[in-house]
């Protein structure tokens, strides 16, 4: 059975795994028609937990700046293989965020890089971990 993907979602950080989450998407998408594919990439800014509440704006600023940076080297790496991207930059919890965007697109899949967390983030829950639960969405899961 050959699943024709048109709408993917994906998690991209610039992480080694979001690398990688990347890549396969890519790769998922290639065989497509130009036309009629389309792929998000969504960066969320997580307000930083060792900072007093509210966080001062140059905080949250050079935040924005940085994931911005970031998110157009993923959109080139997009665009020499397959045209030109959609991004997203949210502002909160990333799986809150991720969930949201994908309940407003409706993307044939979701997905996120997995990495190797410590005992303690596994158990309150990782991006990919919280994506998975929630069971809305086709997510991929990219070691």
């Amino acid at each position: 059975m050959s699943v024709l993907l048109q709408k993917i979602l994906v998690g991209y950080d610039g992480t080694d795994q979001a690398m990688r989450a990347l890549e396969f998407a890519i790769n998922l998408l290639q065989d497509n028609i130009p036309q009629s594919m389309e792929i998000h990439l969504v960066y969320v800014v997580e307000k930083p937990r060792s900072v007093v509440d509210p966080v001062p704006d140059e905080v949250m600023t050079s935040l924005q700046k940085a994931a911005t940076e970031i998110l157009s080297n993923g959109a080139r790496i997009v665009k020499k293989r397959l045209g030109n991207p959609v991004v997203h930059l949210e502002v909160g919890s990333p799986p809150q965020k991720i969930l949201e965007l994908a309940d407003k697109l409706k993307p044939d899949l979701v997905v996120v890089g997995i990495a190797n967390h410590p005992a303690v983030e596994r158990i309150l829950g990782t991006v990919s971990s919280l994506l998975f639960k929630t069971r809305r969405h086709a997510v991929l899961g990219v070691p």
